[in-house]
């Protein structure tokens, strides 16, 4: 088998550290492949996982980047691929007369997006019901298998594709090593924290503004929370621009942080609060397990799959819902203790980077 490892379309986001993740494993275990990679998966892998690797500096996904098509459809050639793994999809390129492995992460395909889809300006909504008819119209043709990361996506999968002769499995997505190493923490991002008073309480919401990702109800939270309750977000310094000073200083807005900045980060709060309203995966959900933090989440079933009792549950809906779940978690340090023991106990479930790494090599071994 010549595998092609294909993480060109991936730029932003938990996909593009899953694929550093598999491209470094797949290394260690001693594996032979190709990878066809983005400037952004290029940049942060190691020396000798970028040895195997070609960067392609266009997205195959763009509508007018046939030149990046057509270079992944020359590395098929030159290096005679007969397996293609794209990490997530969709490709929006059709490998040649080879098998096609395509990872899905698109929560928007499977769940219910009316109330996002309400939030969108007219031109994202135009192209949402766009991309509602062209992803799965580009799984159906470009893939034999698809893996998803939770065995509730993959029963939503199978009724979304219903497509004879695509196979659908499950391989769960896991905690980043780098949690593991407290060698590699970098603490810069602490270091722009206010001073936490010990009556302060700190929720950490790590996550981009997406619209699915519900965050303008911080605005509205810290109107209502008592002032000692603040929010440590990587949002940046527009966010809630609008309000008085006071209500935006009790909204602390990082920007960007790298991977490495995130576990201090956690150090540094006493809960992870993750409004959001469509995912198929969030990795911040098993990063809280392991510093022993409180999740406080959406009562959403892509959430119960994976936290399952570890997480105190809200209405993402209903602001009173939230503010009431807050207040309880924040009052009450036995909950803390009962809900981060859970989230330990289920975080050993999960894979680890190399197993994640092995099942996916199972399913590659048996198309």
């Amino acid at each position: 088998m010549k595998l092609l490892i294909n993480a060109s379309n991936l730029y932003v986001g938990g996909g593009v550290q899953v694929a550093v993740s598999y491209i470094e494993e797949t290394v260690r275990i001693n594996r032979p492949f190709y990878a066809a990679v983005s400037p952004v998966v290029y940049s942060q892998l190691t020396d000798i996982a970028k040895s195997s690797c070609i960067k392609i500096d266009k997205s195959p996904s763009g509508m007018f980047n046939f030149s990046a098509r057509r270079k992944l459809d020359e590395i098929v050639s030159v290096y005679e691929i007969n397996t293609v793994f794209t990490i997530f999809g969709p490709s929006y390129w059709s490998p040649k007369k080879v098998h096609h492995i395509v990872g899905f992460a698109l929560p928007w395909l499977i769940y219910d997006t009316h109330s996002v889809f309400e939030k969108l300006a007219w031109k994202n909504k135009f192209k949402t019901m766009l991309l509602n008819y062209l992803q799965p119209y580009f799984y159906r043709k470009n893939a034999n298998v698809v893996i998803t990361e939770t065995e509730d996506v993959s029963l939503r999968v199978k009724k979304l594709l219903k497509r004879p002769g695509i196979n659908v499995y499950t391989v769960s997505n896991t905690l980043n090593d780098i949690f593991k190493d407290d060698k590699l923490y970098d603490y810069s991002a602490v270091g722009k924290l206010p001073v936490k008073s010990t009556e302060d309480f700190w929720l950490l919401t790590i996550s981009h503004n997406h619209p699915h990702k519900n965050l303008d109800t911080i605005k509205e939270l810290v109107k209502r929370l008592p002032p000692n309750y603040k929010f440590v977000t990587t949002l940046d310094e527009n966010f809630a621009s609008e309000l008085p000073s006071e209500l935006q200083k009790r909204i602390i807005r990082l920007g960007s942080v790298t991977l490495f900045q995130c576990p201090p980060l956690y150090q540094s709060c006493d809960a992870l609060f993750l409004p959001t309203l469509l995912e198929c995966f969030s990795a911040s959900y098993l990063e809280a397990m392991y510093m022993n933090k409180t999740i406080l989440t959406s009562d959403l079933s892509f959430a119960h799959t994976v936290c399952r009792d570890s997480a105190v549950y809200f209405n993402p809906y209903d602001i009173n819902d939230i503010i009431d779940k807050i207040l309880i978690v924040g009052e009450d340090s036995a909950l803390r203790a009962k809900k981060t023991s859970s989230g330990k106990q289920l975080l050993s479930s999960f894979p680890d980077a190399r197993q994640r790494a092995i099942k996916y090599f199972k399913i590659i071994s048996k198309v």
